[in-house]
């Protein structure tokens, strides 16, 4: 807590290892495909620990970051970003809260624009969870205009892509060694094959995934 960080690729790496990080996630991707109750009760043993932080950078890695991915990925991006995060090889965070919009996710401003075989990506996003040590973020856009409902799309993007820029550590009173990031998003291009099932459905993605 005094660090304001805490070594998360080694702690989900150890909790990978003992399946921990994919319980009701498919066995194909390497989890366990077990029914919620029994994350249910990994959620009562990490919150015997007597830190919060910790457990809610896991909760965002198992019940964030991952549901829509699973649930509508296609199997290629499954391979590239479901399996090595239930591996706990990578560090994952959910990106939808912006400066501009938190509460109200139809209000988000971050946008994705097709350019051949691509989206190109701008905007910010705000308290993301693991955004300092992440290596990619299940990140919420606008794809098109229109009803802010059916504009959005959920899209896979590594963190260290061009343009992508972890502009601070947010200072927080508590939970503090669960990193918080505001990271910035400046012309990043990703493959049209990141975005998560079917295009103008991030809106309802995202709300399942809040679901969990």
């Amino acid at each position: 807590e005094e660090d304001g960080i805490f070594p998360a690729k080694k702690v989900f790496k150890s909790l990978g290892n003992l399946g921990l990080l994919g319980l009701t996630k498919p066995a194909k991707y390497g989890g366990m495909g077990l029914d919620y109750t029994y994350a249910i009760v990994m959620a009562e043993a990490l919150g015997r620990i007597a830190c919060g932080g910790v457990p809610m950078a896991v909760g965002v890695q198992t019940d964030m970051a991952t549901p829509a991915l699973a649930q509508f990925g296609s199997e290629e991006l499954c391979k590239q970003f479901l399996t090595p995060t239930i591996a706990g090889d990578l560090v994952a965070c959910i990106g939808v809260s912006e400066p501009f919009a938190g509460s109200d996710v139809s209000g988000i401003r971050t946008t994705a624009r097709k350019d051949g075989d691509d989206y190109i990506i701008n905007g910010s996003k705000l308290w993301i969870t693991n955004g300092i040590q992440g290596d990619w973020i299940c990140l919420l856009v606008n794809t098109s205009s229109g009803n802010p409902h059916k504009s959005k799309s959920l899209i896979c993007v590594p963190l260290d892509a061009k343009g992508v820029t972890r502009v601070r550590k947010l200072d927080k009173l508590g939970m503090r060694c669960s990193d918080t990031a505001e990271l910035h998003f400046e012309d990043v291009r990703v493959p049209l094959k990141n975005r998560i099932g079917e295009e103008g459905r991030g809106f309802v993605y995202q709300m399942l995934q809040f679901q969990e």
